[in-house]
């Protein structure tokens, strides 16, 4: 099997890294509105609402600021990741606990199940290092944020 890479689902226009901060409620809407708004084929509304029934099956907070929101979304082309940071953090039903300010939403097309499997494990292992986490915290810009994402993705061969 091939080796995944980032470089192929990441776009700087997908890159958000000063979302304001809210409800957990209130950032799926706003993350979702700006995902809608560089993705044609997406509407913030059905977007915000895949996302709400998958965190109310279990939240995607995996602790340590992290959180990863994944759906399968109809109608989608192709599979994408965005990548958000709200300072401050927000309250997100945690396995910590603690609130989380780094967001890698994973969206795909419902007929790439397993790709989709695939490109979680590869940013679980990719963010499992404290250095690596707190240099995104540190990232200036979308542009920072991508390059340093794709670093550690050349970094971790698997």
């Amino acid at each position: 099997m091939p080796t995944l890479r980032l470089a192929e689902y990441l776009r700087e226009d997908l890159v958000f890294p000063d979302l304001p901060t809210g409800s957990k409620s209130e950032f799926l809407e706003r993350l979702s509105a700006s995902v809608a708004a560089a993705v044609e084929e997406l509407a913030g509304d059905d977007l915000a609402a895949h996302l709400a029934a998958r965190e109310e099956q279990q939240s995607t907070g995996i602790g340590g600021g992290l959180a990863l929101p994944h759906a399968m979304v109809p109608g989608l082309r192709q599979t994408l990741v965005a990548v958000a940071r709200v300072p401050g953090g927000i309250e997100f039903a945690a396995l910590d606990g603690e609130p989380a300010d780094l967001f890698f939403l994973l969206l795909s097309p419902p007929e790439a199940a397993h790709e989709h499997l695939r490109i979680l494990a590869r940013l679980a292992r990719i963010l499992d290092f404290d250095s690596t986490l707190t240099r995104l915290r540190a990232a200036e810009g979308a542009a920072e944020l991508i390059r340093l994402l794709l670093d550690e993705d050349a970094r971790h061969v698997y």
